[in-house]
């Protein structure tokens, strides 16, 4: 999609949103009760304090508040009309007058709140007598309410900044929601302690909720503080990899990106690929105690140079390893020059003993050096390497990450990988899905 047509998208999406928001907002107007204007002010009031301070999420510019589970305690005490036209009061004031937002931004999200709240209290009521509080059974309800509340959200506005952007709003999604959805989850509870609290001991208990959501708000930065932490930290690790052996530059982002390639084709799980990205990235750090006239050397290694060099897996994972959050990506970095014949370095290994992942890096590590220009010889041409797999497949390489390797490349799903900006593209990607 070029930009022209991605801006005819982002107009038509855009307007279309904004109509049926406001369709659905006149819609809830008319179903407004008349007696509850006391608790439809104090709700009022208690989301535009939860509003009052929000956190930026990664990428994109999408932010999330502390008022999801007072939306979902207020479906429940007084149905999804109520809820609506309260959003859409608070929005007006806390972005409109508080915030001072561009009007823009304004006119999406008194749309969005007044469809995230309507649509998810429509399906609330949709269960019935399932929804009286008399029986623990409302939890039901009220926990799909709250998945549909969550996944409406965040997919409208990983729609519009995906038009925005020009980029899959999968991968946005990825990188802005799907890694907190158990943490959002903990909201569910909750909205239904404040719904029974209200509904049996009177409005006093609100007061009960406030501090505790800010607590919440405020653990959930120090949870993204700590996530861009260890972002940093690995990008700055392969960078400083990158500076160790310029020649090689880009080396560890391109096996990181094969890695991955190779872990999908064979049904990786998320932990296991992220296990797998962060041992690639950083598979070559202990080549920083590598002298570089050996690294850059032209001609053959004498027997003290290859030494030298075969120490680099085990230094790499002792280095590592003294990083809780990447102890068991060490073990992958020890082992990334072990084979299955056991004719690898540096405790001789075979196919059994080695891990899985430590085989998927072996191979795509070699893929790449194979296709990259070295101080010794210029890249072979990527038949004689699609040829030197085929050759090796079951002895110096995997068998079966090797044959996965292969078919993603007959199937042109494997192309060489131009160097692109490897520090900002190791952030996007760790971005998506690092985990605390």
């Amino acid at each position: 999609m070029n930009s022209k047509e991605s801006g005819i998208g982002f107009k038509i999406f855009y307007t279309a949103f904004i109509i049926a928001g406001f369709a659905f907002l006149a819609y809830f107007i008319r179903e407004l009760p008349t007696d509850r204007w006391r608790d439809i002010l104090l709700f009022l009031v208690l989301i535009i304090i939860a509003d009052s301070v929000q956190i930026s999420l990664p990428k994109g510019g999408a932010s999330i508040y502390a008022s999801s589970p007072i939306d979902l305690a207020g479906i429940v005490l007084f149905g999804p009309a109520v809820m609506a036209v309260i959003e859409a009061v608070a929005t007006l004031i806390t972005e409109g007058l508080f915030q001072r937002r561009p009007l823009i931004k304004v006119m999406f999200n008194i749309p969005l709140l007044v469809m995230t709240v309507g649509i998810s209290g429509l399906v609330y009521r949709s269960f019935g007598s399932l929804t009286s509080m008399d029986s623990p059974l409302f939890l039901i309800p009220l926990f799909t309410a709250g998945i549909v509340y969550y996944l409406f959200n965040t997919w409208s506005v990983s729609l519009i900044i995906s038009l925005t952007s020009m980029r899959n709003p999968v991968t946005v999604w990825r990188q802005n929601y799907m890694w907190n959805f158990f943490h959002i989850l903990a909201f569910f509870p909750v909205a239904a302690v404040i719904a029974l609290l209200y509904s049996k001991a009177g409005v006093w208990t609100i007061a009960l909720f406030i501090i505790p959501l800010f607590l919440a708000r405020y653990s959930f930065q120090l949870y993204l503080d700590m996530r861009e932490t260890h972002i940093n930290t690995i990008a700055a690790l392969t960078s400083a990899i990158d500076a160790s052996d310029p020649f090689t530059h880009g080396h560890s982002f391109r096996v990181s990106r094969y890695a991955l390639r190779v872990a999908r084709g064979m049904g990786m799980s998320s932990k296991e690929m992220e296990k797998l990205e962060y041992a690639a990235l950083l598979h070559d750090i202990g080549k920083i105690s590598v002298q570089n006239d050996i690294l850059l050397k032209v001609g053959p290694l004498t027997d003290e140079e290859w030494k030298a060099l075969r120490s680099h897996p085990d230094i790499g994972a002792d280095i590592v390893e003294q990083l809780k959050f990447l102890k068991e990506a060490g073990n992958v970095i020890r082992s990334h020059h072990e084979r299955p014949d056991g004719t690898g370095y540096p405790r001789g290994l075979t196919e059994d003993e080695i891990p899985m992942a430590a085989h998927i890096l072996q191979v795509v590590d070699a893929f790449d050096a194979m296709t990259s220009d070295r101080p010794y010889r210029k890249a072979l041409p990527i038949e004689r390497v699609i040829e030197e797999l085929e050759t090796y497949n079951g002895t110096q390489f995997h068998r079966g990450v090797t044959e996965i390797l292969l078919d993603l490349y007959h199937k042109g799903e494997f192309p060489l990988i131009v160097e692109a900006d490897a520090t900002t593209e190791i952030y996007n990607s760790l971005s998506e899905h690092i985990q605390l």
